[in-house]
Formats: structure tokens, sequence, C-alpha cells
């Protein structure tokens, strides 16, 4: 046998083999999976290192994956924390870690890793606690105290050297001349003797602050050292500069004052609590005080037809326009488009006055005729769920068509009562409504307004309710029924210039709410005037001014419908506005009392609403209450009245505006508003109080005072009694006591107090928040 020979090496590999071993270990996957293997202390002062935060990354069967990045991230505790490194590779063990050390604010805070193509991510939770303490901020640096008695607390901020409270300690007070004063372990400080300072020591922890203390001296005024004294005349108005006013007593008797908090924010849904201390006062008297709950209060003779002595009639529930104008705002994309498919089909006017469709699709033609019968939807939704009924022709003037609601109640309405009603709007209300706001569009080219009395207006008002609803404009009947897109169409629409009112109802067919004849009729005129406002202020800007964006703001849209009624009152009475009309003028015979009570009365009973308390409601609220539509309207008469001689040409630049809001006033009374809204609300005080001609505190129309104290009253006993005060909420205001009241945007709260003769007082003035608010202003007005 031959013997072969092989190399040394390659025996040794044969063999290897031989024995099945493999020097490269098990095969590693991609990266799979990553835990927590370490994770630093979960609480540690601020700018302390808390420990590791290490991670594995490994592969779907477990091993190991080195070489992997890891990020390191954290969030919350106000930032500053350092991590070491913020990123890293895995080493052999498939481990990566940093070293977390904490920033300087407190909280909690969550360190997080996560490896490349894992969305799975490892965090541990920290709370980083505040360090030693080293600064004790005590509030106020100084108190000033009048009397024997009175208190006032000190609190205390502990803080670590970066501002962060620290809560483990609680301060001890420590008064230097304990016979002046006393301070208890919560802070509160009372003065033991007239005359003399001290120094209170605040301390915590070795660390310490103080609060100078001054207690006045016997005969002392409040005010040394705090504000110089502005002396004011009867009749002054001053705004407050800074937290304080010093007033003073006349030299042998004392004064009046009323502090007007106002709120300059044009946001009238949103509110600030102001507060006045006062010190040095004396105790109002209290006839100058407005009693906090006043009895029930109603014009003369405003009872319906056989009711009983104690009961007043529903008020008008006008929230319901709310829906309706506030639903047909903010679609200004789409009813620009609708305006644009008219356009195809409408022509222009040649003057602005009005406007002439070219193809009429009419639901109410112009032929129509006493006895044809139309079918028209009469829902309050948009443009969708129609509720359709049939309406009878009953009338047919020169600017109106009335119509009769075929489901309409028994023994309402006469031929002639309908007749009547087409007369008054043709003679009185149409040429009133136009020549102050203008003409409005005639899209079914029938040249007239379509007045519908349907019992619809009545089933919108529940069983029961205190509040009715006399009738509505709807600005779905002056859009597009159909178009060549169906996004841009109103399906439901009527396609004319109308309005639905309420109808007679003796028996109480409809929710059981009785509705006489009588009563209906005395309302039936204003409110027409009123929606006839309305709807020409809709389709001035939908079709006769050029850029239609969208409708006018809610608040100032019903304020002018509310001026559409007592241009209404003006002109039946044959008064005229800057009369300054009081009960004697208002009730110069029962005819001219009759029109006021039709026309102008609900005016001031919405007015009374506001004024009954006026920093709970603003004339720019958008909540369309009974209290805002009271405020808007006297705003509204109270600035046109003070910048123009006249009303002529006033009222159109309301309608004849591209703009909204607080914008189309300022264009329709050639001023700055905001200033106006101030005046207005020292006005509401001042007013015929016999102490200022000052025009900005002028209510030239009305004297509130007198109508509000003699035509207004209480029935409770069955026989009237007038109120006999003004009902202008008013807070009387204690010494040395902290008194707070809410104030809406571009509103008022007042408050009332008195100085002694040769005394003088310090007036504080806050926010009950936080911090001081600019928007806040105090006024002082000197009454007497």
């Amino acid at each position: 046998m031959r013997l072969r020979h092989f190399p040394a090496a390659a025996f040794a590999l044969v063999a290897l083999a031989a024995c099945g071993s493999d020097s490269s270990g098990p095969k590693v996957g991609p990266a799979a999976q990553i835990e927590l293997v370490s994770s630093p202390a979960n609480k540690g002062a601020v700018t302390t290192a808390v420990g590791t935060f290490s991670v594995k990354v490994s592969d779907a069967n477990g091993h190991a994956v080195s070489g992997a990045n890891v990020t390191f991230s954290v969030t919350g505790g106000g930032g500053g924390v350092t991590l070491a490194p913020s990123s890293a590779t895995t080493d052999a063990s498939g481990v990566a870690g940093t070293v977390v050390t904490l920033g300087t604010r407190t909280g909690a805070i969550i360190v997080m890793a996560s490896a490349a193509g894992l969305s799975k991510r490892v965090e541990a939770l920290i709370t980083s606690t505040p360090g030693p303490l080293a600064t004790v901020i005590s509030s106020p640096d100084a108190i000033k105290l009048w009397e024997v008695g009175d208190t006032a607390r000190i609190t205390s901020q502990l803080q670590d050297e970066f501002k962060n409270a620290v809560t483990d300690f609680v301060p001890s007070f420590t008064v230097a001349d304990p016979t002046l004063a006393s301070v208890d372990e919560t802070g509160l400080v009372r003065a033991l003797r007239k005359g003399g300072s001290s120094m209170i020591i605040v301390s915590a922890s070795g660390r310490s602050d103080s609060v100078a203390i001054r207690v006045a001296a016997l005969g002392e005024s409040p005010c040394t050292g705090a504000a110089t004294a502005t002396p004011l005349a009867v009749g002054d108005v001053v705004t407050a500069n800074g937290a304080n006013i010093c007033i003073t007593g006349a030299a042998s008797a004392s004064a009046d004052y009323t502090v007007v908090a106002y709120n300059a924010s044009t946001d009238g849904a949103s509110a600030l609590y102001a507060t006045l201390q006062a010190n040095g006062i004396s105790t109002p008297p209290a006839t100058s005080r407005t009693p906090a709950t006043s009895p029930f209060r109603a014009s003369r003779a405003v009872l319906p037809e056989g009711a009983a002595a104690t009961v007043s009639r529903p008020a008008l529930d006008e929230s319901f326009h709310l829906k309706l104008l506030a639903g047909a705002r903010g679609q200004g994309v789409r009813y620009r488009a609708s305006r644009a498919a008219f356009d195809a089909r409408l022509s222009r006017p040649s003057t602005s006055t009005g406007f002439t469709p070219r193809l009429s699709r009419s639901r109410i033609p112009a032929s129509a005729a006493v006895g044809d019968v139309v079918t028209l939807n009469v829902s309050d939704t948009s443009c969708t769920g129609a509720v359709m009924h049939g309406f009878r022709v009953v009338a047919v003037g020169s600017k109106s068509i009335v119509l009769a609601d075929t489901l309409n109640p028994a023994n309402g309405f006469s031929a002639q009562d309908y007749a009547r009603f087409a007369a008054r709007f043709d003679t009185l209300v149409y040429p009133l409504d136009v020549g102050a706001f203008g003409a409005p569009s005639d899209l079914d080219q029938n040249g007239k307004i379509a007045i519908l009395f349907t019992e619809y207006v009545n089933e919108l008002t529940p069983a029961n309710s205190p509040y009715f609803v006399g009738g509505f404009f709807h600005p779905r009947d002056i859009f597009l029924k159909t178009g060549p897109s169906s996004q841009f169409t109103c399906p439901t629409s009527n396609e004319g210039e109308m309005f639905y009112m309420l109808v007679p109802d003796p028996s109480g067919q409809v929710n059981g709410n009785t509705r006489t004849l009588g009563f209906v009729d005395t309302l039936t005129t204003s409110v027409i005037a009123h929606e006839f406002q309305h709807l020409i202020n809709a389709t001035r800007r939908l079709y006769v001014n050029n850029n239609f964006a969208d409708f006018e703001e809610t608040w100032l849209n019903e304020g002018l419908s509310h001026v559409a009624e007592e241009l209404l009152y003006f002109r039946e009475s044959g008064i005229q506005p800057l009369q300054n009309l009081g009960d004697a003028g208002i009730r110069a015979d029962q005819s001219q009392y009759q029109i006021w009570k039709a026309n102008q009365g609900s005016n001031f009973t919405r007015f009374l609403e506001y004024i009954n308390d006026p920093g709970a409601a603003s004339p720019l609220d958008p909540d369309d209450a009974l209290a805002t539509r009271g405020a808007t309207w006297a705003f509204l008469r109270y600035a046109v009245d003070r910048f123009f001689p006249g009303d002529a040409s006033v009222w159109a630049r309301f309608t004849n505006t591209e703009s909204f809001g607080l914008t189309t006033l300022s264009e329709a009374l050639l001023t700055d508003p905001l200033p106006v809204l101030a005046d207005f609300a020292v006005a509401n005080y001042v007013d015929d109080l016999g102490i200022s001609t000052d025009p900005r505190y002028l209510h030239k129309s009305w004297n509130f005072r007198d109508i509000y104290s003699k035509t207004f009253g209480s029935r409770a006993s069955g026989t009237f009694v007038p109120l006999g005060y003004y009902p202008l909420l008013q807070a009387g205001v204690a010494d040395n006591t902290l008194t707070g009241a809410t104030v809406r945007g571009s509103s008022a709260s007042y408050f009332r107090l008195t100085v002694g003769a040769g005394k003088e007082a310090l007036l504080t003035f806050a926010p009950g928040t936080s911090g001081p608010n600019p928007a806040l202003r105090f006024i002082v007005v000197r009454t007497q």
C-alpha cells in the first residue's frame, strides 16, 4: 500500500471539521426590540444628576445587536434637562446609555430612548424637586392700617435659587413692635393702636424678608403717603390714573361720588371682575343707592285685556331672531356664489335706491288679487325642512301684499283689519323705514313687500311661556331657490321680500296661549317696522351694495330694528328726537301715551333689563338678550343725538356699507365708537341728575330717570304705584371693605360712596384677578 503525505495545515483543518466546530458564533438578525436595562432615580433636586438611563437593543431571537443607533430625548420639566450623550451606539452587549442631569425647573419629566427602525420606545419618569430654600418673598411690601382693629394679610412665597416654590417649610412671622400690631401664624396683621411704624419679619430655614407696617395717627388722612388729593366739583368726571385716587369731602358738608368701573374690551361676551376698596368714607345715604331687589316693574296700563292686576303681558321673545340671523351669518362663500348666480339673471340698479330683476320667478306675482291662494314655506329653519302652508291674499296695497294663513285660528283679524295694516304699511312704515335705511330689493318683481299673518308664528311660543314671538324676517327667503349648483341654492326659499307676523288666537287654539285681537293689534305695526329694517338691511347688503361678504352682526342689526320702532313712535306722535322727553311728554294725553306704549314702550322695557344689572350685559354682546337689545338701542340713539343735529341721512349709513359691527358704527358715526361707548356708560348715570351739561354725558332725546321713576312701577296691590327712583343698579361701598362687581366688555358697573365734610378718602382699584388689566378703567364722578 502506498502512503500519501499531507501538509500539516491541511491536517489541522480536517481535524477541526471532523469535530463539528464553528468559530463565528450564532447569527444575529436586525434590531427588533428595545428594553430597559437601568433607570435613573425617580426623583431628584433641580440641577442634580440622577443616574444613568440605559437600554438594550436585540434582534427577534433576543440576541444583542451591537452598533445600533439609540437616540435619547426628554419631554416636560420646563427644559434645561441635560442628556450626556443625547445619542449613542450600542456596545457588544447591545447596550447604550446616557447620564441624566435635571434642569432648573420643577415638575415631571419623561426621558425616552428610541432605536433606529423601531417604533417602540422606552421611557422613564423622573420628578424634579426644588433645591434648597434660597429666598423668602412677602407681599405686600408695606401695609398701612387706619383704625385699631383693621387687618391685612401677608402672603409669602418660599423659593429656591431658580424661583421654584419650596414647600418643605412654613414661614414664621415676628413683629418688631408688638404694641403697634399683632400677626398670627397665617400672616394676618391687626392694628393694636393708632400712630406708629414697625417691621414684620417673615422667616423660614434661616432665610427672611421684611414687611413695613404703618398705622395711621389719630386724624391722619388715609391718603397720606399714597396719593395726592384730587379735588372735584359737583359734576366733574375724572378717570383714575393708576390703582389709587384720593377724593375729598366739601369743607362743611359731605360729598357723594359714583365710581364707574368700565371694561373697555369690545368682546361683549367676556367679563372682568372689578374691585374697589375705600378708606375714610362715610355711609352713603339710602336715597343714593338702588335697592338690591326692586319690586316688579311694568309701564302703566300694559296688561292684556281681561288680565288680573298683578299679571303683566308676556314680553317679546327676541332671542328667536338670534337663531335666524346667526344662522344666516358666516356663510359668505355660499351666498357670494349664490349672488353671482343671481347676477346672471338679475340686473343691477342704476342708482343706490333699489334693485330691478330681469327675470322673475315670483311665488307671489304682481298680479295677485284679493282671494288668490298661494303656497309658501313658513318654516323657521333655513334651507331644509320646508313647512308649506296655504295663504290667501287678503289685502293689496301700493307697497304691500297682505296674506293670511288658511290655518289661522278663528275670530282673528277681519278683512278691514288687513286692509288697515296694508294702508299703514304703505303710508307709514314703508316711507319711514325706506327714508331712514334705504329701499329694499325686489327679487320677485311684484313691487311689493309681502306681510304673512300665520299661526306658525304662534306655534313658536311654548305653552305658558312668559315670552312670545311677535314675528320674524327670514334671510332664507332672499336666496336663490334653484341655480347651476345645488350647493349654492336654498331649495326652501320663497324667493321674495316678506316677513311673518303673529295672529290673534282668542281661544288659545295654538299651544294654549291666548292672544286677543286687541293685544296683537297694538303691537303689529311696530313689529312690521322692526322686521322691515331686517329685510332692508339684508337685501341691501346682498343685492344693492357692491361687495357683499356677510350680514350685519346680530347685536347691531337688532339695535337698528329697535331704532325703527322708535322712529315709528316719533312719526306717529309728531314729536321729534332731541326733546329730552320725560313722563309728562309721553303722557301729554291718552292718545299720545297709547302711541308710546305701542311703539316705544318695549324699547324702554329692554333698556330697563340692561340698567337693572349693567355689568352683566353689554351693547356689543352677541347673545341677543333683551338687555343687549335695550343697551344697543339706547347707545345708538345717544350716539346719533350727540354727533348730529338730526337723524337725516345718518341711519342710511348703517345699511349702505360692506363693513360689520364696530366698523359699521365708525363709518356711520364718522368717529371712533370706542370712547363713545365709555361716555355712554357715564351718561347712563349722570344724565338728568342736574349736575352736568357736558354733551358727552347727556341723553338728549329721553329723560330716562323721569320715565322710569314715574311711568314704571308696581301693581302688586292692584293699584299702580310709581317706582319712585331710577333703577340703575349701584353697589353701596362701606369703609375699609372690599367691594366687587362683574363688568362685561364695553359695559360698566357702578359704586356709590360718600366722603365726610373736611375728610379725605383713598380709593384703591383693582381687577379681581392676579394682575392689572388695561381694559379695566375706573371713572369717578362727583354727584353732590
